[in-house]
C-alpha cells in the first residue's frame, strides 16, 4: 500500500509537471505566433492595397471605355439618320429659309455624344465626325470619341514610366469609333 501511494504520487506530480510545461510552452508560441502574423500582415497590406487600387482603376478605366463606346454609336447614330437631309427645309421651324448644313449635323451628332458621356458621368469627350459632308444614302460615316481618364494612381505612374513618351501627365487617353451607313 505504500509503494501504491509513492507511486500514485510521483505519477500525479509527473502529470502535474509535465501539463505545466506544455501549457508554459504553449503561451510562449502563442505569443510569438501573435507576433509573426503582425508582422506578415505589415508585409502583405501594401501589395494588397496596391491590387484593390489597380482593380479600381481597371474598372473605371474599363467602365468609361463602355461609356464612350456606347456615346460613338449615339453619334453615329443621329449621323446616319440626319445625313441624308443636308441642304432640305428643316421641318421643325417655321422659317422657310432654314434649311439643315452639315454644321448643324455636326454639331447634332456631337451634342448626342456629350449628352450620352454626360449621363453615364464622363465629363469632358472630343468627338470627330469623318467625313464633314457630302453624305450620301449608303455611304458610311464614322464617328470618333477621345477622352482621357484623370487621377489613376497606380495606373497613371505605370503607364507613364513603361511608355516611351508620355502624353498626358497623370491620365489615361481612351478611344472609341463607329461607323454607320447614311439612311436614305
Amino acid at each position: 500500500m505504500l509503494w501504491a501511494g509513492i507511486i500514485e504520487n510521483y505519477l500525479l506530480k509527473n502529470a502535474y509537471w509535465r501539463k505545466m510545461m506544455r501549457d508554459q510552452n504553449r503561451n510562449r508560441r502563442n505569443k510569438r505566433s501573435r507576433g509573426q502574423g503582425l508582422v506578415e500582415f505589415a508585409l502583405l497590406l501594401p501589395l494588397l492595397l496596391v491590387i484593390v487600387v489597380t482593380t479600381i482603376e481597371l474598372g473605371r478605366l474599363l467602365y468609361t471605355q463602355i461609356v464612350i463606346t456606347n456615346a460613338a454609336r449615339e453619334g453615329a447614330y443621329y449621323m446616319s439618320v440626319n445625313a441624308s437631309r443636308e441642304g432640305k427645309k428643316n421641318t421643325t421651324t417655321s422659317d422657310p429659309d432654314d434649311v439643315y448644313t452639315a454644321t448643324i449635323i455636326v454639331n447634332g451628332a456631337s451634342a448626342a455624344v456629350n449628352a450620352e458621356a454626360q449621363n453615364s458621368g464622363i465629363g469632358a469627350v472630343t468627338t470627330s465626325v469623318s467625313p464633314t459632308s457630302g453624305w450620301e444614302a449608303g455611304t458610311t460615316v464614322a464617328v470618333t470619341v477621345d477622352t482621357v481618364v484623370e487621377d489613376l494612381f497606380i495606373l497613371g505612374f505605370a503607364g507613364n514610366a513603361f511608355s516611351p513618351r508620355v502624353q498626358h501627365a497623370g491620365g489615361f487617353p481612351l478611344s472609341a469609333s463607329t461607323e454607320m451607313m447614311v439612311q436614305p
